[in-house]
């Protein structure tokens, strides 16, 4: 997991676009306001999401959830969550695809800085 958050501090947004715009079918939107972006993902095994861009965001795990992300540079990674499990994320550009279905909270911080590497 440490090694996706490294990753992900290193991702540029590249063409870039909304995941909500990139996935439509999967994405519903709870909450969006001018601080804070609150949706919920359901990923379906092989579907594939565009590439898309966050803020700083924290993901929360409803189900367990396997994801494959590759980023800009082309470089790749696994993340695997158990339910309940959250994970901060300094934001950044990937795509990815499901490994298996799960649901997944996101919790986009519109106004927040990346956290420095320590």
């Amino acid at each position: 997991m440490k090694l996706l958050i490294a990753v992900l501090l290193l991702a540029t947004t590249v063409d870039a676009q909304d995941i909500v715009k990139v996935a439509p079918h999967e994405v519903k939107m709870l909450l969006n306001n001018a601080e804070v972006r609150v949706f919920e993902v359901t990923l379906k095994k092989g579907v594939p999401m565009g590439t898309h861009s966050h803020p700083p965001y924290v993901v929360y795990a409803l189900t367990p959830v396997k994801v494959h992300f590759t980023l800009p540079d082309k470089s790749t990674n696994d993340l695997e969550m158990a339910p309940g499990e959250a994970h901060w994320s300094n934001g950044g550009t990937h795509s990815q695809v499901a490994l298996e279905d799960g649901r997944i909270l996101v919790i986009e911080l519109k106004k927040a800085k990346p956290l420095r590497k320590k």
